[in-house]
């Protein structure tokens, strides 16, 4: 800045600042501390349906596992029944200890010939296995076992391993893992046997009593998550728009400043004009056109203010009302300056339109004390009667730079011409003489 800068330009940058700082800093403010709504938090929600959903399973389980400790109990007596452990071998006859007794175990002859040789007696063919029956009794125990080999895993997630039922699970996972026999009784009874080895001893009530407290718990967490599901909330995510938010606000924080630094700049470049425009019109006044200087200084003078105030207080007025009506939508920032941006100039030319040339006689003064010109500028302006102004300046701008120094110096005359007049007249009277006609 320097001399030539009008106070106007430097007070109306001054507010433009003021309110842009002010503005900007509560806009930014807005949309930075801006959070979502409250809302049920919705993976509490899912988390408790997921919790329920497991009850069933659980309850499954429980109920599997107290079935297989009956089922096991009635499998044994069905296989005592159908005879599927091995029979055992009967024992040989009793060996006769007579040294002359045959070595096949034949008994040894009678010494006497007078009496008969007795028939020895076959022992008993022993009773084949009932097949069909073992089979039938081990397929409750073969379903409850494939139930609860499923039932391990979650028992587990929630309980933790218990040493005490791991042989059992390991006997129910194998037992799990047999294939179903098909048709024949052979293979039925082989897996009938194969499920006997496995479970006839384990400690099904180990696993039982797990399966029940493993029901238990999920139900004691079901209850918890519906619990906090009814009390849990959440701040909903604000909207992703066209930019992210740290680059919207950016952008609009940007777009304000930019506009005051062309408002600043406007006032430089104006003021560097009217410093190149009236300096080299000092020599007129050295070389007797004293005209020329005042007549440059009017026309200077009925040029509006420079700079772009209107535009940054635009910009920044739209940009707060933006963060203000709607600040979860940082995009809507950027858009609020921008529109604030065209209002605000709007505004401006509306203002300097409406403002017209009523600041003429006191802005020509303004330079007339940076310059002090040969010709008085009051004289001048004296000569232009109030409310003429626009219709003088018009005059003064169309005519050639001879002729505009030419007019001011004969309106300055005509004006030192009056007030000589006026002089002359009040000493008269002063007097007591009569007024020079």
């Amino acid at each position: 800045m320097n001399e030539y800068t009008r106070r106007e330009e430097v007070r109306a940058t001054f507010i433009a600042s003021a309110i842009l700082v002010l503005c900007i800093a509560a806009a930014v403010l807005q949309l930075v501390t801006v959070e979502g709504r409250l809302v049920p938090d919705p993976s509490a929600r899912r988390q408790a349906e997921e919790s329920e959903a497991r009850i069933a399973p659980a309850r499954a389980c429980a109920l599997a596992g107290e079935k297989l400790i009956a089922e096991i109990e009635v499998f044994k007596k069905l296989a005592t029944a159908a005879r599927m452990s091995d029979p055992e071998k009967p024992g040989g006859a009793l060996k006769n200890l007579d040294p002359r007794a045959p070595a096949g175990g034949e008994p040894a002859a009678p010494t006497t010939t007078t009496r008969t040789r007795p028939q020895r007696t076959p022992p008993p063919k022993p009773n084949e296995p009932d097949k069909q029956l073992a089979w039938a009794s081990a397929q409750p125990v073969y379903k409850q076992a494939k139930i609860l080999a499923g039932c391990r895993e979650a028992t587990d997630a929630i309980l933790g391993a218990r040493v005490s039922a791991i042989p059992a699970w390991d006997a129910i996972a194998k037992a799990a893992a047999i294939t179903p026999p098909g048709a024949a009784e052979t293979e039925q009874f082989e897996a009938a046997k194969q499920l006997l080895s496995l479970l006839g001893d384990i400690p099904a009530d180990k696993v039982a009593q797990a399966t029940k407290d493993a029901e238990a718990a999920y139900k004691t967490t079901a209850e918890r998550d519906r619990e906090r599901a009814l009390t849990a909330m959440v701040r909903e995510p604000l909207p992703q728009g066209v930019f992210s938010r740290r680059v919207a606000v950016s952008v609009g924080v940007g777009l304000t400043v930019c506009a005051l630094l062309i408002s600043y700049l406007g006032v430089r470049a104006a003021s560097m004009r009217r410093l190149a425009t009236l300096l080299p019109l000092r020599d007129a006044v050295r070389s007797g056109r004293p005209g020329m200087q005042a007549a440059e200084i009017l026309k200077t003078a009925a040029a509006h203010n420079s700079g772009e105030p209107g535009i940054v207080i635009g910009a920044a007025i739209g940009g707060l009302s933006a963060a203000l009506l709607a600040p979860k939508d940082a995009d809507l920032f950027v858009a609020g300056v921008m529109a604030g941006l065209l209002i605000g100039l709007g505004a401006q030319w509306a203002f300097r339109l409406a403002l017209g040339a009523s600041r003429w006689r006191a802005r020509a003064t303004e330079l007339a004390d940076v310059e002090k010109p040969a010709i008085p500028i009051v004289l001048v302006l004296s000569g232009v009667k109030p409310g003429l102004e626009p219709e003088f300046i018009q005059f003064l701008r169309s005519l050639p730079p001879a002729d505009a120094a030419a007019a001011v110096e004969k309106l300055a005359s005509q004006a030192e011409e009056r007030i000589l007049a006026a002089a002359d007249a009040g000493a008269a009277l002063h007097q007591g003489k009569p007024p020079p006609r």
